[in-house]
C-alpha cells in the first residue's frame, strides 16, 4: 500500500531540526511553515491581547473558524490527486495553536481521501484535555509519545522521534560542566531553580543554566544566564555536561525531549518528571528523580558515572516512519 505522509502543525525548535531528517525522503514531507506568516500574526496576536487583558483567545478562535485565512495554509495548496495513494496529514498536539476543526472539515471536503492523526507529544495534564477534545472526532486515529496517555486515554503509541544533530562546527563551547539547564524560567520553576542554584554552589556542583527571560529574572548568579539560544548551541552544552537537568512545567509527567536527550547523547538526568521510573531505558545508575530540591543526593552527581544506555536507535526518523506505517496498517 502506498503512503505519503505530510507532516504538519506546531513543532518546537529542537523537533525541527529532526524534522527536517525527512527532506530526502520522497514519502514523507515535512512542512516546516505550514501557516504563512504564522510568526509574524503571532507577535502582533499577543500585543493585541495583551491589551485585551489575556481575552484575545477566543477572537482568535472566532477568526480561525472562519475561510479567511485558509490560503495561508501550506496543506491548501498539497497535491492529493493520486487515487492510488493513500494521504496521511500528522499533526502534533499544538495544532490548535493556529488550526480549527473548521478548516480540516473543507479540507477534508475538497479532499475526502485524506486520513487526520493527531500526534500527542506534549504532556498532556487535564487542562489539554478539554481542547483536545473539541477536535478529536475529526481524526482517524491519535497517537503518543506517552505510556500513560495510552493506558489512561486508549491511544496508540507511537515512539517519538529524536536523533544526534548533523554536525556543523558553527558553535564551539569551551570547558565542561557537571550540570545543564535550557528553558523557560516560568513561575513554577523560578523557586526550584533558585534553590537548585545554591545547592550546587553549597556542594561545589559546576552549572551552566540558560533560562528564556519570562519577565521575573530573579534569580542573579554568574552560572545563569537570561537569554534564548539556537538548539544547535543547546546540543553542544549539552555534549559539554555529565548531567542534564530537567524541572517539568506544573503538572506535565511523561516523555520528554531532555529525556530523549540525555539517552542519545548518553548523558545523566536530574529530573522532578514523576513518570521518570516507568519510562523506557530508565536506570537509576543516569536518571535521578526529585520531588523537592532538598531531596537531591548531590553525591550521586559528584561520584563520576558515565551514562551508557546502550541505545538502539528506536527513536530516529527511519524508526519512527516504520512504526507509524505498522500501525496504520493495523
Amino acid at each position: 500500500m502506498k503512503y505519503k505522509i505530510f507532516i504538519a502543525g506546531v513543532w518546537g525548535f529542537g523537533n525541527r531540526s529532526i524534522m527536517e531528517r525527512f527532506r530526502n525522503d520522497s514519502d514523507v514531507e515535512y512542512l516546516k511553515y505550514d501557516f504563512k506568516y504564522f510568526h509574524q500574526i503571532a507577535k502582533a496576536w499577543k500585543l493585541i491581547n495583551r491589551k485585551l487583558g489575556g481575552h484575545g483567545a477566543g477572537i482568535l478562535r472566532w477568526l480561525l473558524k472562519t475561510k479567511i485565512f485558509d490560503d495561508k495554509y501550506a496543506l491548501s495548496h498539497c497535491n492529493f490527486a493520486d487515487n492510488d495513494v493513500n494521504y496521511v496529514v500528522v499533526f502534533n498536539s499544538a495544532l490548535l495553536q493556529y488550526y480549527s476543526r473548521n478548516y480540516f472539515l473543507r479540507l477534508k471536503k475538497k479532499n475526502p481521501n485524506i486520513k487526520y492523526i493527531l500526534y500527542i507529544i506534549d504532556p498532556m495534564p487535564e487542562g489539554l484535555w478539554p481542547e483536545i477534545q473539541k477536535v478529536l472526532d475529526v481524526f482517524e486515529r491519535v497517537m503518543t509519545i506517552h505510556p500513560y496517555n495510552c493506558r489512561k486515554y486508549g491511544f496508540e503509541y507511537l515512539p517519538y522521534i529524536y536523533a544526534k544533530l548533523e554536525e556543523t562546527g558553527k558553535f564551539q563551547i569551551n570547558g565542561k560542566t557537571n550540570l545543564f539547564f535550557c528553558g523557560v524560567s516560568g513561575e513554577h520553576r523560578q523557586g526550584i531553580i533558585s534553590d537548585i542554584v545554591k545547592k550546587c554552589e553549597e556542594n561545589e556542583i559546576g552549572f551552566d543554566f540558560w533560562l528564556k527571560p519570562y519577565g521575573n529574572d530573579a534569580i542573579k548568579n554568574i552560572h545563569v544566564h537570561y537569554s534564548e539560544m539556537p538548539y544547535e548551541e543547546n546540543v553542544e552544552r549539552i555534549k559539554k555536561a555529565e548531567c542534564i537537568l530537567e524541572i517539568m512545567h506544573e503538572g506535565f509527567v511523561g516523555i520528554t525531549q531532555r529525556y530523549l536527550e540525555a539517552i542519545v547523547y548518553n548523558k545523566r538526568l536530574l529530573t522532578n518528571n514523576a513518570e521518570i521510573k516507568r519510562l523506557p531505558y530508565y536506570d537509576s545508575r543516569y536518571m535521578y528523580y526529585f520531588e523537592k530540591p532538598e531531596d537531591i543526593d548531590w553525591n550521586w552527581l559528584k561520584d563520576g558515572t558515565k551514562a551508557n544506555y546502550h541505545y538502539q536507535g528506536e527513536f530516529d526518523s527511519k524508526t519512527w516512519k516504520e512504526n507509524l506505517l505498522k500501525l496504520l496498517e493495523r
